[in-house]
């Protein structure tokens, strides 16, 4: 098994994304007209230039550290002993009931990414998830399907994920209830897909125990960030503070006010605020540079992730000294997950090296081949996109304005973008979280490709049948 193989894909593409930019011009949309500027032709050097480049960026470091401080959570969990206690007890309730649990993972991360798009926060769950999954006898294949699988599922019906839903309302200028129905009904086809064919999938049937002449024994088994430590202490307090933690960020970090107009956080924040003494904003000086909840970043999941690991290892009575080397002992665990991690945005900044891509030129050349605008044509330049733009809303925003120049179906336009993207998300060597899932299990992503396409075909499929419907309507 070639595991660097995700490596050379990523290279692969970044290489291609190169060539094509020597050939095809940048362009941008203005004033109802198509406007080709200059080529983006970068030379031997940048193949060198642009992966270093990725670890000087603050957005693709930042996004590097969250995963680093997720590992860190682990290595406090770890040292409290209760985490091994906690997993050991859910695991011994599903003994025998093995499907079950995998259902419920995929549900849980499927419908958590659906309604808030929110892939990094859920991304802490994985680890656990994880845990359970290997332990109780599955592959670590049939982990990342049911963890990171579904996370990437749930993306392709996005109901209400602000990271998606969001900011297709934004650019497009419609409501984030638009197509809410399709949005509902394709979400519950390709999940009900999903869970199928990962329950009937044969390989992903619980493992076997290898008989020896002497004993019967198990492959040993590797859990990442996960030690088998023996207690007696009770773990509710570790759940309850990684409830609070978890319902903290999701509500933390989606935007109320511009996904449903609710600006009641906004409104306490500018109350908090306002209160001065003598003068001074005391609350504000107190707290600190801290934006409202609903505009909380990667940044403040970050420091929640680190007060979050002071706060278990406090509660369980771990000196300060023990909860730093845990922590840093669990951060060393994820530094190579964060490395990939930042690789795999290497064309996405690519795209991004000059204030208008080739992408658009492509997309412009795609959406005047038939006298109107259609979606067969909007899901090639999605599909497209979705190799080229690992972020969502930045494929969007390079084409939304002719599109909605185009077209009055701009809602329709906006669906066919959202699941082509999201399913091509499922196998672009350059899917951050799917990068990220296979590095942190060690698959291989050959692998991951032959597991998965057949799952993709099919979803493309259904979202096709629902598409055309929805053009006959």
């Amino acid at each position: 098994m070639k595991k660097n193989g995700i490596l050379k894909a990523i290279g692969v593409l970044f290489v291609i994304s190169i060539i094509i930019g020597w050939i095809i011009p940048t362009g941008y949309y203005s004033d109802s007209t198509f406007v080709t500027d200059a080529k983006v032709m970068l030379g031997f050097v940048d193949l060198i230039k642009y992966p270093i480049i990725n670890f000087t960026s603050s957005v693709f470091v930042l996004t590097a550290l969250v995963i680093i401080f997720i590992g860190g959570l682990y290595g406090v969990l770890n040292k409290t002993t209760v985490y091994s206690k906690f997993i050991n007890d859910i695991t011994k309730k599903f003994v025998g009931k093995e499907k079950t649990f995998l259902i419920i993972s995929i549900l849980t991360f499927s419908i958590l990414t659906s309604l808030t798009g929110l892939v990094l926060p859920i991304f802490i769950l994985v680890p656990m998830a994880v845990a359970i999954i290997l332990s109780l006898g599955y592959s670590k294949m049939t982990a990342l399907v049911s963890t990171v699988g579904a996370m990437l599922v749930g993306n392709v019906g996005s109901t209400y994920g602000f990271n998606i839903n969001g900011y297709i309302s934004y650019l497009y200028g419609s409501d984030i209830n638009a197509t809410i129905w399709a949005r509902i009904i394709i979400f519950l086809l390709i999940t009900a897909l999903f869970i199928f064919l990962v329950i009937k999938n044969k390989s992903n049937n619980l493992s076997k125990t290898k008989k020896t002449k002497k004993v019967e024994t198990k492959e040993e088994l590797i859990i990442p960030l996960y030690e088998e430590i023996s207690s007696k202490k009770s773990y509710t307090k570790m759940i309850v503070a990684l409830s609070i933690m978890f319902v903290l960020t999701i509500v933390g970090m989606y935007n109320w006010s511009e996904a449903f107009g609710i600006t009641l956080f906004e409104d306490m924040y500018n109350g908090i605020a306002s209160v001065e003494i003598g003068g001074v904003a005391v609350f504000t000086k107190l707290i600190g540079t801290l934006d409202p909840i609903g505009y909380w970043s990667n940044y403040d999941l970050a420091g929640i992730l680190l007060i979050a690991s002071f706060i278990i290892g406090k509660l369980y009575g771990l000196k300060f000294k023990d909860i730093v080397e845990s922590f840093i002992k669990g951060c060393k665990e994820m530094v190579p997950v964060a490395i990939y991690v930042c690789i795999a945005n290497v064309v996405f900044l690519f795209m991004n090296a000059s204030s208008y891509s080739y992408f658009a030129t492509i997309s412009d050349w795609l959406f005047n081949l038939t006298d109107n605008l259609n979606v067969g044509t909007v899901g090639i330049s999605s599909l497209i996109g979705g190799f080229l733009f690992n972020d969502f809303p930045y494929m969007v925003n390079a084409v939304c304005t002719e599109i909605s120049a185009m077209t009055e179906h701009i809602t329709l336009m906006a669906l066919v973008q959202q699941t082509v993207h999201g399913l091509v998300n499922l196998v672009a060597p350059t899917s951050i979280i799917l990068v990220a899932g296979l590095k942190y299990l060690d698959v291989s992503y050959k692998d991951w490709l032959k597991n998965i396409y057949k799952y993709v075909l099919l979803a493309l499929l259904i979202i096709s049948i629902i598409i055309i419907i929805m053009t006959l309507l």
